[in-house]
């Protein structure tokens, strides 16, 4: 008795599907084209053109696929869409298996591999660790990346891919093979990009730190010599991806770059000097001890991004899953496309309160003017090193139900200054801001660990209303902090202000040191820089006066 044709083809997808099983895991199905090859009417039952339902199971079982139904529309999840990105993908993979450096298709591989890891809950970085991606990505940033000495590395769409999956699928305990030769040369490649902030992208927005302290109007008399270059802007690539056509923007190298830099550095224990003291508790001493800097070598290393459910915590909570720690850098990556980044949380609540450590280096030579004009990355200079300890807060301002108006959103704003004109005032539940010139005042509420979803205050009238923070849109973060009291004796008594720009996630804090009297010393320092799929905080940093071209790097983790 002949089966009907439904039944016939449930059938064979379920012996094609369990047949995966058995498979490589980064294989295309091995006995796909046998069972089309056994007659003309399997061969109908299994072409994608009539039976897409079939691969979009395979692609189910292959490739992660929670963050593609979170991130895109329903229309984007029909079965028609994923034969075409199942077959970009096995072709990816078998260019990465090859270990061909110069292979023409890498470019395009490569691209796949990051939206695989943008969207990796598990089942992704296992694949692209079968095809042993890490290996080639080694290769690549010693042969390719580097190109030679005294040759500055180009920020173009395979260099920025390669240098960001770089970092994305480094694991401890590779970083913990890694002898000290293979450390110190991966180091030496990756310095360009991670201190020559002039060559290289970092924020979609360039800032002027001069300006975002003081004001817009207090540059218009400086001459055009005095401002800092303006780095280029981020790699942008189109593509199209499950039926919709937008651009990409690449993630920026100075970034990916800085963070494998310190993973790597964090191998070296900052060094004790002779002449410190063993201990504090011996009388009252102004500097570090022995003692703090053994606490420095133990309290931070830079995380690396968790691949799978067995990877360490990052002391961060995510509840849905490894692929949601990169909804930042996805958003970053589409902040152009309505559709695709929509769906996205754009900040989450309490990611930035709490205890950080890490590092901020600086360079020695503080005149960067020579590789501005010309001169090749061996001339750089060497780093100092400092502890970097800082304990925020989060004040979050609400969108009020009442009013069409979101009130003070600074979100495409970042010529307003953070220190006054602009008052800060702490009331009870938080903090509100009095603009000066204008009288406008608008209330923060500080974010709570313990409730996070409590009632919020009415920013006009003090009363409590019903509506609960979930009811209502984020509209501006602005942050507070300071060093803790018992690390001020040791590296500084220092001031934390700062904001979020909601659209991207960069976060500018600015650092003022305060004197024994708890006053403002002169001279600040701006830090800006973004919350990372390895919930790193990392960036650059500079000192805020007028011109100022040089430029250090920062890398912060979030404390037990």
């Amino acid at each position: 008795m002949l089966l009907s044709l439904p039944f016939l083809q449930d059938a064979l997808e379920d012996c094609l599907i369990y047949t995966l099983d058995v498979d490589p895991l980064s294989s295309p199905p091995r006995s796909l084209l046998p069972l089309m090859l056994t007659c003309r009417r399997f061969y109908n039952l299994l072409h994608p053109d009539h039976n897409p339902r079939l691969y979009r199971r395979i692609f189910l079982r292959k490739f992660d696929i929670t963050a593609i139904t979170r991130r895109f529309p329903s229309s984007s999840t029909i079965a028609t869409l994923f034969f075409p990105e199942l077959r970009r993908r096995f072709q990816a993979l078998r260019c990465i298996k090859r270990g061909d450096i110069h292979h023409l298709g890498l470019q395009d591989a490569l691209l796949v591999a990051y939206i695989m890891v943008l969207e990796n809950d598990d089942l992704n970085y296992r694949q692209l660790l079968d095809v042993c991606l890490p290996a080639l990505l080694d290769k690549y940033i010693s042969e390719r990346l580097h190109r030679g000495h005294n040759v500055w590395p180009i920020e173009d769409t395979s260099n920025a891919l390669a240098v960001a999956l770089f970092w994305h699928v480094a694991s401890q305990d590779a970083l913990n093979g890694e002898s000290i030769d293979s450390r110190s040369k991966v180091m030496d490649i990756l310095l360009p990009p991670t201190f020559a902030w002039f060559r290289y992208s970092f924020a979609e927005q360039g800032f002027d730190p001069y300006t975002l302290v003081n004001g817009s109007d207090s540059t218009s008399h400086l001459s055009p010599h005095t401002h800092a270059p303006v780095p280029p802007a981020p790699v942008i690539v189109p593509i199209d991806y499950l039926g919709h056509a937008f651009h990409l923007r690449l993630p920026a190298i100075a970034l990916s770059a800085s963070l494998a830099y310190f993973a790597r550095l964090d191998a070296f224990p900052l060094a004790t000097p002779p002449y410190l003291p063993p201990m504090r508790a011996h009388g009252p001493i102004d500097g570090p001890t022995v003692e703090d800097i053994e606490y420095y070598n133990r309290a931070f290393r830079t995380l690396t991004v968790p691949h799978g459910p067995s990877s360490p915590s990052t002391h961060l909570t995510i509840t849905s899953g490894l692929s949601t720690r990169h909804d930042w850098d996805w958003l970053r990556a589409v902040v152009a496309d309505p559709v695709t980044s929509g769906s996205v949380q754009r900040y989450t609540p309490g990611i930035l309160t709490g205890k950080w450590r890490g590092t901020t280096l600086a360079p020695y030579d503080r005149d960067f003017t020579p590789f501005m004009t010309g001169a090749g990355p061996a001339a750089l200079p060497g780093q100092s090193r400092y502890p970097f300890f800082c304990c925020l807060e989060e004040h979050v301002r609400y969108s009020d139900p009442k009013s069409c108006s979101s009130g003070v959103n600074l979100d495409d704003r970042f010529d307003v200054p953070l220190f006054p004109p602009t008052i800060w005032t702490r009331k009870e539940g938080g903090i509100e801001l009095c603009d000066a010139r204008s009288s406008t005042e608008a209330f923060y509420q500080t974010f709570n660990c313990e409730r996070p979803a409590s009632v919020d205050r009415d920013s006009e009238s003090g009363a409590l209303s019903g509506t609960t923070k979930a009811d209502r849109e984020i509209v501006d973060v602005i942050l507070s902090g300071k060093t803790e009291a018992h690390l001020q004796a040791a590296w500084g008594n220092y001031e934390f202000t700062g904001r979020v720009r909601i659209s991207d996630g960069l976060v500018v804090l600015v650092r003022q040191r305060l004197n024994a009297h708890g006053g403002r010393l002169p001279r600040c320092t701006i830090f800006a820089g973004y919350v990372l799929s390895s919930q790193n905080f990392a960036g650059k940093w500079k000192y805020c006066s007028p011109g100022a071209q040089w430029e250090g790097v920062w890398s912060l983790s979030k404390a037990e």
